[in-house]
């Protein structure tokens, strides 16, 4: 019987808890759509989207894997969509976080949008990740 390899989901949520920057890269597309939370414009490409991942990492501490919800979207036609379910911490304040990621035909992550909650880590992520992305993303 031939094994099944893991889907782009679980190689995405097995890296993140893994802390797997170079794995996590390369699941994204080269034209990859990054939407951070709080966050007022996208960012785009696999230079940013690494840096935004890597940031991420940084930022988001004791990560815990709640749970996975799939299904589809349609923004530009019907596309693979999974809701990965963390829980752990942002500057030392306990959050919630949901990566809703969007997968391409290739099994690459087109669009990732990441969420946090409550509004007082949503303020810490935040910080942290406009100082972080300063210093890694030209505009």
């Amino acid at each position: 019987m031939t094994a099944v390899a893991p889907d782009t989901a679980t190689r995405f949520r097995t890296a993140f808890l893994a802390h797997d920057l170079d794995q996590m890269a390369a699941l994204l597309a080269p034209d990859c759509d990054m939407y951070p939370a709080a966050e007022d414009k996208p960012y785009r490409g696999y230079t940013a989207g690494r840096a935004i991942i890597s940031a991420l990492m940084d930022t988001f501490d004791d990560a815990r894997y709640l749970g996975e919800l799939a299904g589809a979207v349609w923004h530009t036609g019907p596309a693979e969509a999974h809701a990965l379910l963390f829980r752990g911490r942002v500057d030392n304040v306990v959050a919630q976080s949901i990566a809703l990621l969007q997968v391409d035909d290739s099994d690459r992550i087109a669009v990732l949008t990441y969420m946090v909650r409550p509004m007082s880590a949503v303020t810490a992520f935040s910080d942290l990740m406009r100082a972080r992305l300063a210093a890694e993303i030209i505009d």
